[in-house]
């Protein structure tokens, strides 16, 4: 590698097998590094929801999104809000393609119906019971190139510290 030339530069001109053994090791070294700051911001921006909202948060979500698990912020309407990047690559929907919209058009034509009520019931049911334990559920989901994935789903219902049930936040991971 020459000097003036960036590894980016290098990148583009060596072939992957021609690559010497540290390149390596910094490519996934720096891949781990960003990995690391985007679950920081991530964890960044649900405390930020929590003070606007003024949540009582009772579960570690930075230790779930070091877990691989997904995360979706929704509304009390069950209107998504936010989502994480992995979420977004998991999906492979982009942000705007899912913020507004209601988790269901993740739906297909394998997602159990009979497992879709429980869900909506067991959501409605919490409201009405002050529920703070994750609801659970294992659904068949769809990408947005329309393949299925099997995923277990929790959903904690989040209540602020007046007692009013605000938001859902949704912790994915594909089985």
């Amino acid at each position: 590698m020459n000097l003036n030339q960036s590894y980016t530069d290098y990148l583009q001109h060596t072939s992957a097998s021609a690559r010497p053994f540290p390149a390596a090791c910094l490519e996934v070294f720096l891949l781990d590094q960003a990995q690391d700051r985007q679950h920081r911001r991530e964890v960044d921006r649900l405390n930020e929801f929590a003070e606007v909202f003024d949540w009582k948060l009772t579960r570690d979500y930075e230790k779930a999104l070091n877990d691989g698990y997904t995360l979706i912020v929704s509304n009390a309407a069950r209107s998504i809000l936010w989502v994480s990047h992995r979420f977004l690559a998991m999906t492979g929907y982009t942000p705007t393609e899912v913020i507004g919209r209601t988790p269901r058009f993740l739906q297909g034509p394998n997602t159990d119906p009979a497992r879709i009520r429980e869900l909506s019931n067991d959501l409605a049911l919490a409201q009405c019971t002050k529920r703070t334990q994750p609801i659970f559920q294992r659904l068949v989901n769809y990408r947005k190139g329309g393949s299925p994935y099997l995923c277990d789903i929790e959903i904690d219902p989040i209540w602020n510290r007046q007692g009013e049930l605000t938001h859902y936040i949704a912790l994915e991971k594909e089985v």
